[in-house]
């Protein structure tokens, strides 16, 4: 997995997470941890994932909690960059195109994994 990347200005912190190329229930402990690193550290945490990423249910699992993690504790957990297809049949497959949006942190939810979206890009 590549490092964990962390921006500052005076204005906002953010750390960027990106996933290397397997986010699956035998792979996922060391991404989990670095996800709590950052919310620990910065502001907001940026999830990108390679293209190609090979995905489970597990990661869509550790997304929504870190997004409910993030609101709990008032910083953000975002998605940025191109949705690998991964993630499109992922998200199809657990029905979430069926919900706009959580309770917890709606303006940037893992639901609208496979339909429009609000997060940045």
């Amino acid at each position: 997995m590549a490092p964990m990347t962390k921006i500052d200005s005076q204005q906002t912190s953010e750390i960027v997470i990106s996933s290397g190329s397997r986010l699956t229930i035998e792979t996922i402990a060391e991404y989990i941890q670095r996800i709590r690193a950052g919310l620990d550290e910065a502001e907001t945490v940026v999830l990108e994932f390679d293209p190609d990423v090979e995905m489970d249910i597990t990661a869509l699992q550790v997304f929504c909690s870190a997004c409910k993690t993030a609101a709990a504790v008032g910083r953000r957990c975002i998605y940025r960059g191109p949705r690998p297809q991964a993630l499109l049949d992922l998200s199809v497959a657990a029905g979430a195109e069926r919900h706009k949006s959580c309770k917890n942190h709606n303006e940037f939810c893992f639901r609208q994994l496979g339909g429009t979206n609000t997060w940045e890009n």
